[in-house]
């Protein structure tokens, strides 16, 4: 599934930005253009799925709860490597199709006041999550679940 999702989005249309006339237009290939236009982005791309990879064969032929760890990175850097061939290198983030000159870029979703100050905000919670599910998940991992723990009449579930 995820191979067959990766080559319909890389020869998909895209939606083009013109710098300096800001006209949106459809291009061919866009988002295969934005990985070779955005070689970091790519190896970011890249990187997350091996680290997707290695935590599924982790997880399944080594036997280890381990794999997690490889899994949530390799996903979380593979999702923002496509989250960055959707809005960078002029590319129309969420378009229109009833008009294209109405789709959203960065430049004109993100340039107000208001727009930047929310978004400033927001992201200062982002480590204070990331935080927060570290710590839950090293509390929950401490004490392994065992048997007693589901066949106890006061706390089982």
């Amino acid at each position: 599934m995820f191979l067959s999702f990766l080559g319909l989005l890389l020869t998909a249309n895209g939606f083009t930005v013109n710098p300096t006339t800001k006209l949106v237009s459809m291009e061919s290939y866009k988002y295969l253009h934005n990985f070779l236009d955005m070689p970091i982005v790519l190896i970011i791309f890249l990187l997350g799925v091996v680290g997707v990879l290695a935590g599924i064969f982790v997880a399944l032929f080594k036997n280890s709860t381990k794999g997690i760890w490889y899994s949530g990175i390799g996903t979380i850097m593979a999702v923002f490597a496509l989250f960055l061939i959707a809005a960078f290198n002029n590319t129309a983030y969420y378009p229109s199709t009833f008009n294209l000159q109405h789709s959203l870029t960065l430049e004109n979703s993100s340039s107000s006041h208001y727009t930047l100050t929310a978004m400033s905000y927001v992201s200062l919670f982002v480590p204070g999550v990331i935080a927060y599910i570290w710590y839950t998940w090293k509390q929950m991992s401490k004490k392994k679940i065992d048997i007693e723990d589901v066949t106890s009449d006061d706390m089982a579930y």
